[in-house]
């Protein structure tokens, strides 16, 4: 596919950390495939400074200063032709239409048919296929979405610029742990899990841990490293630029299905991504150096934030024995 014209094309990207990751793989497809396009990006605020891939602008939407409706408006004075849009919500559709951009690209559903000029309806069962598939299917399905993994390319220089301004001095090495999910409990694995971990790692590798997340997980990640001198809590002191800084520098990841495991996954290197009430076909990371764990049990992917049946089993069944033996299978070769 190439695009002969030279035209404008707006993306409008979601607005978790993990599906921003995710869709950097789409942004370079449409980078690839319409080469003389000037390509710019809507980014929630908070998420700018990612270092994501594009050939235009950066534009800063903010839900708590401007609406939708209103940013659209003002989008339709900067003549675009295509709108992208990658979020499911109706809003996002809504924005779209508010736009009067000629071609308003997205997913059917929600009501988004008649915002949309091109509503394209999802040929497979929902979460069925890679969430990035479904992005790249927005452009054509003929891509192959293997040839755009998602990718965050970082420099030495961009490296130290971000951990400079974190005024932490990180271990020479370390192990990182990722306790958190902000979708709910049901994709969390267990906080005495994580601390049994923690303490297995240090004592076979000698090594520091770091616990990263956000400011809601320090309480628990400070359930994970009370007591320990090994592990270090830094939930809620990083921005997400210095969160992916510090990944850079570990030797390995141990997440949930979050932000942080598609950071890593992004960076290409070793990481062991844990699922529970979500499922590795429709969000894993494309990383060859992750190995994902997950229990095939009944109930399980439910997509819930909380577990109906009250069990957890699909995540306390991943024992800290297991996990410990596939970092010692990715680092131990």
């Amino acid at each position: 596919m190439s695009d002969i014209s030279k035209s404008k094309i707006l993306i409008r990207t979601p607005n978790w950390l993990g599906d921003l990751v995710i869709a950097t793989g789409f942004i370079n497809a449409v980078l690839d495939n319409f080469p003389n396009s000037e390509v710019d990006l809507i980014i929630k605020s908070g998420l700018e400074s990612l270092p994501i891939k594009h050939r235009g602008k950066i534009i800063i939407f903010d839900p708590e200063i401007c609406s939708s409706g209103s940013f659209g408006k003002k989008l339709s004075k900067e003549n675009y032709d295509t709108f992208y849009v990658l979020p499911p919500s109706f809003s996002s559709a809504w924005m779209a239409f508010k736009s009067k951009i000629p071609n308003r690209i997205g997913y059917a559903g929600q009501f988004r048919s008649i915002l949309l000029s091109n509503a394209k309806k999802n040929e497979n069962q929902s979460r069925t296929e890679h969430i990035l598939k479904e992005y790249i299917n927005l452009i054509s399905p003929k891509i192959s979405f293997e040839k755009y993994p998602p990718i965050l390319k970082i420099s030495k220089e961009w490296i130290d610029i971000k951990l400079n301004s974190f005024k932490y001095q990180l271990p020479k090495s370390f192990f990182a742990l990722s306790p958190g999910a902000s979708y709910g409990p049901a994709k969390q694995w267990p906080i005495n899990y994580y601390r049994k971990l923690a303490k297995k790692i240090n004592k076979f590798f000698n090594c520091k841990i770091l616990i990263l997340g956000t400011l809601k997980d320090f309480a628990q990640a400070e359930e994970i490293s009370s007591g320990l001198d090994s592990v270090n809590n830094l939930c809620g002191k990083t921005s997400p630029e210095q969160l992916l800084a510090i990944l850079s520098k570990a030797i390995l990841l141990v997440s949930n299905d979050s932000g942080s495991m598609h950071l890593m996954g992004a960076l290409q290197k070793p990481q062991i991504a844990i699922f529970g009430s979500t499922s590795p076909k429709w969000t894993s990371p494309i990383n060859p150096y992750s190995i994902v764990i997950n229990k095939d049990i009944k109930c399980s992917p439910c997509f819930e934030r909380t577990c109906k049946y009250k069990h957890y089993e699909c995540m306390t069944k991943i024992t800290p024995e297991l996990v410990f033996s596939k970092i010692q299978n990715s680092l131990c070769k």
